[in-house]
């Protein structure tokens, strides 16, 4: 029983050992095959990142083993690098090897298919032809010199010769010259005599055209005195609009909202009330704060606007001057004295303004500023002449008056006073005729302020 039991016992410890090498040899097994799959996956991976850069039938070709012979310790990459920026520097000048081959061909002048090397041996076989060129023009050159030193020595002679012949000349006229200078001094005391006699008779003329221009300003303001009566009737309608008592006849919109921070707004005008864009308004509280004193120029109001998009019925608008502590707030009233959707206002622009503020006053910023009130949906007449249904005179800088030149003063200075002086009469003219039929009359900055303007 003792040998039996000691048998029994073997048994269960090499079945326990052979079950734990099993176990150990299963463990192994899968450790091994997980690093298997792992350096597979590697393997691949690598595989594939080579194949980014050269495939095996690209890695097999002649030209990949000509490069790797010709790498030495450096990369493949690396080698064809250099090669590439060594040829990039060559075709264009450029050392980073970056860059479009197109923009380098379009740069160089090349089209598709056209060689570096072609083009260049074509300019150097042009070349070749523009020096054999030259060397014909600078021989046909050499030839003209020679010619030209030729002719220059023969008209030297000739100089010589014909000075010779003036001098003998010179000799044999000295007589009549002295008499000459007597003849002169003769004539010149008849010229010095005839200037006398013409700057009489110039201030004799212009005496006399001083005389006839007071007669005609005597006849033209007899003519504006008779004609004053009339275009105050027929201005009366327009002068009651202006200062009527009633203020809400100058508005021309309302605010309907204010957007965001104060900066923007909406207006109840678009473009079926003929808004444009660029306009300005004055915004004011409500419309008894819409007043015209005795210059007829509205009150500044707490805010300035101008349009910046158009809807069918609505607009918005951004605010270009604002008051502190007077913020815009909706059913405020604008308005624009150009202006009007039920009303075209006439404007008369005479003189010369300076819009831009440069000190420099022209014709054409006088022209810009009827092409603004055109756009605003003003009509603007011309001539010297107030007409009796104007609503508006916008006069400009006011010309100086002249200085009056002597009378031995030229022509041209003469006629430049005249213009001048011209200029000076119309202005006032034109004034005196607006205060007569007591016509609103306004200048540059007057204009903007009842506009709403601001940007000038």
């Amino acid at each position: 029983m003792a040998i039996r039991s000691s048998a029994g016992n073997g048994v269960t410890i090499s079945l326990i050992v052979f079950v734990l090498l099993t176990i150990l040899l299963i463990a192994t097994s899968i450790l091994l095959w997980g690093r298997y799959e792992t350096e597979k996956k590697t393997a691949a991976d690598a595989t594939a990142a080579l194949n980014r850069y050269a495939s095996k039938a690209e890695r097999a070709s002649d030209w990949h083993r000509q490069i790797e012979e010709t790498s030495g310790r450096d990369t493949i990459l690396k080698a064809f690098n250099d090669r590439h920026t060594a040829l990039w520097q060559f075709a264009t000048g450029r050392g980073d090897g970056q860059g479009d081959l197109d923009a380098a061909r379009q740069t160089t002048g090349l089209t598709h298919g056209e060689s570096l090397a072609g083009t260049v041996s074509d300019l150097q076989r042009k070349n070749s032809d523009l020096q054999a060129a030259n060397q014909s023009l600078q021989a046909r050159a050499d030839d003209a010199e020679a010619s030209r030193a030729k002719i220059a020595e023969e008209l030297q002679n000739a100089s010589d010769a014909n000075n010779a012949i003036l001098a003998a000349e010179s000799s044999q006229l000295k007589p009549y010259a002295d008499a000459d200078g007597r003849h002169s001094a003769a004539i010149q005391q008849a010229v010095t005599e005839f200037d006398r006699m013409q700057a009489s008779l110039r201030d004799q003329k212009d005496a006399t055209i001083s005389e006839q221009q007071d007669a005609v300003d005597q006849l033209s303001a007899d003519n504006k005195r008779l004609g004053a009566r009339l275009r105050d009737i027929e201005n009366r309608l327009n002068r009651d609009r202006l200062n009527s008592a009633d203020p809400a006849s100058l508005v021309d919109g309302t605010i309907i909202d204010v957007v965001g921070s104060g900066d923007m707004v909406y207006i109840d005008r678009g473009r079926n009330d003929q808004i444009v864009l660029g306009m300005t308004f004055e915004v004011y509280e409500n419309a008894a704060q819409i007043q015209v004193d005795e210059e007829d120029v509205g009150a500044r109001g707490k805010a300035s606007i101008q349009v910046v998009k158009i809807g069918d019925a609505s607009s918005t608008a951004k605010v270009t001057r604002s008051v502190k502590g007077r913020p815009i707030l909706p059913n405020n009233v604008i308005a624009n004295a150009i202006y009007d959707p039920d009303y075209t206002f006439k404007f008369l622009v005479h003189g010369k303004f300076d819009v831009d503020h440069d000190g420099k006053p022209s014709e054409e910023e006088a022209d810009y500023l009827r092409d603004r009130i055109r756009r605003w949906g003003g009509e603007v007449v011309t001539g010297n002449e107030i007409p009796g249904d104007l609503d508006f005179l916008v006069l400009g800088v006011e010309p100086r008056q002249p200085v009056k030149p002597s009378t031995q003063s030229s022509t041209q200075i003469l006629n430049e006073y005249r213009r001048l002086r011209t200029m000076v009469d119309r202005y006032q003219s034109m004034l005196n005729q607006a205060q007569q039929a007591k016509i609103p009359v306004l200048n540059q900055n007057r204009l903007d302020i009842l506009t709403g303007r601001t940007d000038l």
